[in-house]
């Protein structure tokens, strides 16, 4: 992606309503075949390169979740986003690297951090 385009999904001032922006431009720049020459993520298929926005999205919302909290005072709500890794499910396939169990480590670590935890 172009450093441009990193900066504002890692933006700490980045908002909710710029965000669904940020993806609508995406489909607009994919539907028009420029995704690539606007420096979106590419992959070796169009559900490669859905994926990689979704997650870059993703991680963006979750920060914004996270400063919403502390603005609002929740500063013991935690507001957290983790990749699993390529776990054998119906999505990663058998091939994939991880059992179901491993693959549920760190969602289960996060889940059960105590108030001030990271």
């Amino acid at each position: 992606a172009l450093p441009i385009l990193k900066e504002k999904f890692k933006s700490d001032s980045l908002e909710e309503i710029q965000l669904v922006g940020l993806i609508d431009q995406f489909l607009k720049d994919f539907e028009e075949g420029m995704h690539v020459q606007r420096g979106w993520p590419t992959g070796g298929s169009p559900g490669y390169t859905f994926y990689c926005v979704s997650k870059i999205g993703v991680n963006a919302l979750t920060k914004i979740f996270a400063r919403e909290a502390v603005k609002s005072g929740k500063e013991d709500v935690l507001i957290n986003t983790c990749c699993p890794g390529w776990v054998r499910t119906d999505m990663g396939g058998p091939t994939a690297t991880k059992s179901v169990e491993q693959g549920a480590e760190t969602p289960l670590y996060l889940a059960l951090l105590p108030a001030g935890g990271p």
